[in-house]
């Protein structure tokens, strides 16, 4: 079960969170873009009420501009679904490679393709020698 949630959180929950990220991180951009630009024009033509201006600059971009780099910091480090698949099987078969059983059995098969190599050398000596 802990495997199928893995995947799960890999093909849905990991895509939706690098893709709430970016909109959230663009979406900052483009507010800090409007909010610069509109904010120096009225600071320029209401020089008495610099509100855009002071918001934009105090709370967007000292206060929220940490949060979007973190956003995009997370968007990036996140691994795609390919590059978790592969995590994935490299996990699946260092499980299986640790297995006992399974060294046991390769252990067998190695004794078995040793003994089937030493056959198949003495046969071809032997052949070799009739051959002379």
């Amino acid at each position: 079960m802990t495997l199928a949630l893995i995947i799960y959180l890999v093909f849905t929950a990991l895509p939706a969170i690098s893709t709430l990220a970016i909109v959230f991180c663009s979406s900052w951009a483009a507010l800090a873009f409007f909010g610069l630009t509109f904010g120096y024009i009225a600071k320029d033509s209401y020089p008495s009420e610099p509100a855009l201006w002071d918001w934009t600059t105090k709370t967007l971009l000292k206060r929220y501009a940490k949060v979007a780099v973190a956003c995009l910091v997370v968007s990036v480090l996140i691994p795609t679904k390919e590059v978790t698949a592969y995590m994935l099987a490299g996990y699946g078969v260092q499980t299986v490679a640790q297995n006992d059983q399974v060294q046991e059995l390769a252990g067998d098969g190695l004794d078995v393709l040793q003994q089937l190599m030493k056959k198949a050398k003495n046969s071809l000596e032997e052949e070799i020698e009739e051959k002379k």
